[in-house]
């Protein structure tokens, strides 16, 4: 008799667990939705730079931190050209989750390349100078995200 209502418990408790088996979708618009860059999200920041008040002053800060630290390396290790040169190219940098710079992308063109052969990776060993930021965050999960910021540069050479 008591096998019986072991039996009967293991069979309705089987049948009243079956929810917990069962998959959940989640539409990709509303994923797409959700992990979409707000206003609300952090951007990467450096800690120098949380003494600011707003946003734009602390998203200049961060921009000059990244500028100077670019230059002062470009400046300490001066580049040859074989030719005249003044013309712009972007740079794509990378910040990871644990806020470390890499380049992402290099879109100099065919003329810089010629003319100044090392400045792709002069400007690789520069970035992977700046100091280590505060990563960017996505605020709706609260979790640490990869983010990517184009730096434009003018690169004049006599």
């Amino acid at each position: 008799m008591r096998t019986r209502y072991t039996s009967i418990f293991i069979i309705l408790f089987l049948f009243s667990g079956c929810h917990l088996f069962e998959s959940t979708k989640v539409p990709s618009k509303e994923i797409k939705t959700a992990s979409s860059w707000s206003e609300k999200d952090q951007g990467p920041n450096f800690n120098e730079c949380d003494d600011f008040e707003s946003d734009q002053e602390k998203k200049d800060c961060f921009e000059s931190i990244i500028s100077n630290s670019i230059l002062d390396y470009l400046d300490q290790n001066l580049l040859e050209s074989s030719e005249s040169i003044s013309e712009e190219i972007n740079i794509i940098l990378k910040i990871d989750k644990e806020g470390y710079f890499s380049l992402d992308e290099y879109n100099g063109s065919s003329k810089i390349d010629q003319a100044i052969p090392s400045l792709k990776e002069q400007l690789e060993i520069a970035v992977s100078l700046i100091p280590q930021a505060q990563p960017a965050v996505k605020t709706n999960v609260g979790t640490f995200v990869s983010t990517k910021l184009n730096l434009p540069i003018v690169i004049t050479a006599q």
